[in-house]
């Protein structure tokens, strides 16, 4: 009888990179639309909690949030070039438990923002694995 080898899923450099580039970016952009928002002024509590109740900015950070998770996701799987899906999702599920953790322990951001942002996150970063997918199995021109 002949043994197969397994192929491992898991491919620690690529979810390594999907997770610094998803927390990374989502970071960077956070403060670049925070610095773009206060525009040079002092910044104080009540300034935070007007951010917590500006819609239309939550929805923006949302949106660039998800993008880096997606990109995270995409990353994840290149990098992987292997079990696609599961290493993207990975990124997913990692966001997911970090905005768990955040609805457990952050009461200033509203909840509907965090149940958006965990209810998505997983199929967002799974659509970056689907693209990375597809891309390697599109034919070259």
């Amino acid at each position: 009888m002949v043994e197969q080898k397994s192929e491992r899923k898991f491919h620690f450099l690529g979810v390594l990179l999907g997770v610094a580039i998803d927390n990374l970016g989502t970071m960077i952009s956070t403060a670049l639309i925070g610095g773009i928002y206060f525009a040079n002024r002092p910044v104080n509590e009540q300034d935070v909690s007007a951010i917590n109740s500006n819609v239309g900015l939550l929805l923006l950070l949302m949106v660039v949030g998800l993008f880096w998770s997606f990109l995270g996701g995409y990353i994840a799987a290149k990098v992987a070039k292997r079990a696609e899906y599961f290493n993207a999702a990975i990124i997913g599920v990692i966001g997911a438990a970090i905005g768990f953790d955040s609805i457990l322990t952050n009461n200033s951001i509203p909840l509907w923002y965090e149940l958006i942002g965990l209810v998505v996150i997983v199929p967002v970063s799974l659509l970056g694995g689907f693209v990375a997918l597809k891309r390697k199995k599109a034919p070259l021109k």
